[in-house]
């Protein structure tokens, strides 16, 4: 009797192959952070016995006062929340963005994020499609154009105006456009310039936005960081803006909360929702013990800001006026942020080369422009965020070696 003829006919097996299965270059084309970069350097000088004095980043002063007396943590918080976050803190963020820029936000438009570094992927993630362009300030914060390239659109840089102290330039932003654009990233109180961009500068930006139909991603995380007269002004509350921006905040900057991770994006319902859903399936939640110490922070306003602004405002003077006295360097007076980014074109060097110079010779770290694009090149950026004491010994550490 003849045998029935097998569905599944054997295929020779071959031999085993010797070759590992290659990790995704998706995040093998990403560049390491240039500030986390140069905090590594410290890090590994130190556990060397070498004495650093870490202008490049650190534990904000002054500390936030709330943390010295934290929430006790309780068993309901030993639970998954609400993957937009917990709806009093929401609540609080709302009634915090229309006290400080009359913006009209529902809890239902607030989405809580880890850090704004979290909400600006998951934005970029609600917004563009693979492709799709994204126009980026240059310079700009290191972690724009990564995330840009995360989340599958193509970066594309438009410079601020150097011969005018970094202005925002309207012209450059519409030469930068294309018909594949969807977006804009635009951050105000600036990092690393320190500029406040005014209002007839957004206007250009809002302009463009809603004749050409785009997205606008507005970093406002140092909006509490605004010195000598200047405004801190929302692209989110310019007319036709609301139904187009994401404000993207973080409780690092003005709250102190570095080590928290607490940031959220405030934005149209759909985006907002969007990005909870991001949430709901890579993190489930922000952990709901670190949203009650930012719902502490919330509640501290408005003496804590003012206690902020004048610590960081003393702070900035000194930096400045030690700056300008050193041999070869230059600066403006920062209008906003922690921020002194220093001219040093006249010694002729590559940012990050001068950078390690300092490091090298004053043990002194200092972020090189260039992290932040090759419009911050011939710049270093000096952060304010130590105590006064590290920042005037790093700046006699400098006068040392700079006279």
């Amino acid at each position: 009797m003849p045998q029935p003829q097998s569905l599944h006919p054997s295929v020779p097996e071959s031999p085993p192959s010797t070759d590992l299965p290659r990790p995704s270059r998706r995040l093998a084309a990403i560049p390491p952070s240039g500030t986390i970069a140069v905090g590594r350097q410290v890090r590994a000088l130190r556990a060397q016995g070498i004495d650093v004095v870490n202008l490049n980043g650190g534990a904000p002063d002054p500390a936030a006062p709330w943390l010295s007396h934290a929430v006790t943590f309780s068993p309901d918080m030993n639970a998954i929340g609400d993957p937009a976050g917990e709806p009093a803190l929401r609540q609080a963020i709302a009634d915090k963005l229309r006290r400080d820029q009359s913006l009209a936000y529902d809890p239902n438009q607030i989405a809580i994020t880890i850090g704004a570094k979290q909400g600006l992927y998951a934005a970029l993630l609600a917004l563009i499609e693979p492709g799709d362009e994204v126009a980026v300030l240059d310079p700009a914060w290191v972690t724009y154009i990564p995330s840009v390239r995360l989340a599958g659109g193509v970066p594309k840089t438009f410079a601020l105006d150097h011969a005018n102290g970094f202005r925002l330039d309207g012209e450059a932003l519409r030469r930068a456009l294309t018909p594949q654009t969807r977006a804009v990233v635009v951050n105000t109180p600036h990092n690393p310039t320190g500029r406040v961009f005014t209002v007839d500068e957004l206007d250009a930006v809002a302009d463009l936005a809603r004749r050409h139909g785009l997205w606008v991603i507005a970093d406002e995380s140092f909006d509490k960081f605004v010195f000598d007269g200047h405004r801190h002004v929302s692209l989110a509350g310019l007319p036709g803006m609301a139904a187009r921006t994401v404000v993207l905040q973080s409780f690092s900057k003005a709250y102190a909360m570095i080590g928290a991770r607490v940031g959220y994006v405030a934005a149209p319902p759909a985006v907002a929702a969007a990005v909870a859903r991001f949430n709901e399936q890579v993190l489930s939640c922000v952990s709901p013990f670190l949203q009650a110490l930012a719902l502490d922070a919330l509640d501290a306003e408005p003496a804590w800001t003012a206690t902020l602004q004048a610590r960081y405002r003393e702070k900035r003077d000194v930096t400045v006026a030690a700056v300008r006295a050193l041999k070869g360097f230059a600066c403006a007076v920062p209008e906003g942020t922690f921020y002194v980014f220093a001219d040093i074109t006249s010694f002729g060097q590559p940012s990050s080369d001068f950078a390690r110079r300092v490091l090298d010779e004053a043990r002194v770290a200092l972020t090189p422009g260039s992290a932040f694009g090759a419009g911050g090149e011939g710049y270093v950026r000096f952060n304010l965020a130590p105590p006064l004491a590290v920042i005037r010994d790093g700046l006699d550490r400098l006068r040392n070696v700079f006279g």
